[in-house]
């Protein structure tokens, strides 16, 4: 008995670590599997498309591989070079219409010689077909590097970003005053304007959507609605950000 109970425990701690680790190896997958390129802008040429659902579904040469990417139905020819963001790389598609397998495919947002705003902010002109996910989803949260002199001081009647964070239950829905220096900015991602904010070289940040503009490394008072969860489809996920922000320049 007493080994029965020694085998049982064993396999739920073997279990429990393996189910543990899933989501590791789900976020690494896209960079330890063969074939998965590196998520960034790539540029190829077209080889063939296909139509189906409202996706075009296009083969392209990428230096000396062939790859395969789906997105918004648009017109391709064979030659067309293409320039896409391949953040979003999903293993082992079955498309039910093509009635094919894909060992690797791409979802993007566009087939564009521009994708600037694709690498950074969420653009949901594009969403994965339903009950599938991307193996590797850049949420583009992550601020750029900025070492602050100082912490940035607290605006009256507001908060600092940890403290946001923190409370972010309680104000969820509210409007909140906060005083930060700008990180990133990215200008007209879905007809807004996209900014991140830190006070504190304790690698927090905060994503902020507005009308108003910012640049880098300025001071800038943020006063807006803090909203949870939200969703913009494609696999752009936010625990939270303030939305409809007014943006006053400080600095």
């Amino acid at each position: 008995m007493t080994n029965f109970r020694s085998n049982i425990f064993a396999s739920l701690f073997i279990a429990l670590n393996l189910f543990l680790g899933v989501q590791q190896t789900v976020l690494a997958a896209a960079e330890t599997s063969p074939g998965i390129r590196t998520a960034g802008t790539t540029t190829g040429t077209v080889i063939s498309t296909l139509e189906a659902s409202g996706y075009t579904y296009v083969e392209a040469s990428v230096g000396d591989q062939t790859i395969w990417l789906a997105g918004p139905t648009t017109k391709l020819a064979k030659g067309d070079s293409i320039t896409v963001n391949t953040s979003t790389p999903m293993q082992n598609f079955k498309s039910k219409t093509l009635k094919r397998d894909f060992p690797v495919i791409y979802f993007v947002t566009s087939f564009s010689a521009n994708t600037d705003k694709n690498m950074t902010d969420p653009s949901p002109a594009a969403t994965l077909p339903a009950g599938h996910q991307p193996i590797n989803v850049s949420h583009a949260n992550t601020a750029k590097k900025i070492t602050l002199e100082k912490p940035v001081k607290r605006v009256a009647g507001g908060r600092t970003i940890a403290e946001i964070i923190a409370s972010k239950k309680e104000l969820s829905g509210k409007t909140i005053k906060v005083r930060g220096q700008v990180s990133k900015y990215t200008a007209n991602v879905m007809k807004k304007n996209w900014l991140h904010i830190i006070d504190a070289n304790n690698g927090s940040d905060l994503t902020v959507i507005t009308d108003g503009q910012a640049e880098v490394g300025q001071i800038a008072l943020i006063e807006g609605t803090l909203v949870l969860d939200k969703d913009f489809g494609y696999g752009y996920f936010y625990e939270l950000l303030i939305e409809d922000a007014k943006v006053t320049i400080e600095k």
